[in-house]
């Protein structure tokens, strides 16, 4: 079952280099978005930002984390993440470590942040999201190591 679960997250997620901006700057984007992985989504699912610049996020269901996104996004000229890799957490869960880059606007300089973000399955369904600042934050949240 773990092998199918990542191979349920690595469908979920955007691939590599997907500008996000680009992707949630639009209805059109981000409604393609959620009608190709929406099936992928359990009905209750919920997400969570933990350490993140402003107070702690949460949601429920597929159009908050939308917002949610689009919100983050409009700081930022570009936006983009690259998976490092998906990892096995156990029975339920997948970790996704990546690397985020971004260009805030008015800036030239780029940002860089390696993340991750712990997603649990349910009835083979994603039916939650944990994002995580740092790769040992996200570890430790899965119970692995480096």
């Amino acid at each position: 079952m773990s092998q199918e679960n990542v191979e349920i997250v690595k469908t979920a997620h955007p691939p590599s280099g997907t500008e996000l901006t680009a992707l949630f700057a639009d209805d059109s984007g981000a409604s393609d978005r959620l009608v190709a992985t929406g099936p992928l989504f359990h009905p209750s699912f919920e997400f969570e930002a933990h350490g993140a610049v402003a107070n702690t996020l949460r949601g429920r269901g597929l159009p908050e984390l939308v917002d949610a996104w689009r919100e983050w996004m409009e700081a930022f000229d570009v936006y983009w993440t690259e998976v490092e890799d998906f990892l096995d957490a156990g029975e339920d869960q997948v970790l996704v470590i990546l690397r985020d880059h971004g260009r805030l606007k008015g800036s030239d300089a780029e940002i860089k942040q390696v993340g991750a973000s712990l997603w649990t399955i349910r009835d083979r369904k994603v039916a939650r999201i944990d994002f995580y600042p740092s790769r040992e934050q996200g570890l430790a949240a899965a119970g692995l190591r480096e």
